[in-house]
């Protein structure tokens, strides 16, 4: 069994697909979701969330390991995301990953898919992801992988 940490990972872009996740922490189990109040989700080159109190933006829960954040480390930062400890609604906490450099979208196809199959992995209503991309510039003039 492993060893999983207190705390979840809060995903809310290309983690949230299975098939991505299984790759990168082979350990990770899903531990449900949330919509996390007063944060936002924008897509530019790749997803991220910004505060935003008027806004709630859903996130998937996955039991990890040390070993997946390391992981979850590679992936995502150093020099891109920070992770960080988040409050959860019903008063704990999560690990995420919040952006420390700004990369001008709009996302490629591909990236749009991967969103839209991790949003279909946890049953998340699409208004939020529909939102960002359309704010991001993304023209869906290529046809997605399938």
């Amino acid at each position: 069994m492993p060893a999983f940490l207190p705390e979840p990972y809060a995903a809310y872009g290309s983690n949230l697909w299975r098939d991505q996740m299984r790759g990168r922490c082979p350990a990770a189990e899903v531990a449900g979701h949330v919509q996390l109040p007063g944060w936002r989700l924008v897509l530019r080159k790749f997803a991220l969330i910004e505060p935003d109190p008027a806004a709630a933006c859903p996130v998937g829960l996955w039991r990890v390991t040390q070993a997946c954040l390391d992981s979850l480390d590679r992936f995502e930062g150093p020099h891109t995301y920070a992770r960080t400890l988040i409050d959860l609604p019903d008063g704990g906490r999560a690990w995420t990953y919040l952006e420390i450099r700004h990369r001008p979208g709009p996302p490629a196809a591909e990236y749009v898919q991967r969103l839209r199959r991790g949003y279909a992995d946890f049953g998340f209503d699409t208004g939020p992801l529909d939102a960002a991309i359309a704010a991001s510039g993304f023209s869906a003039g290529a046809p997605p992988p399938p």
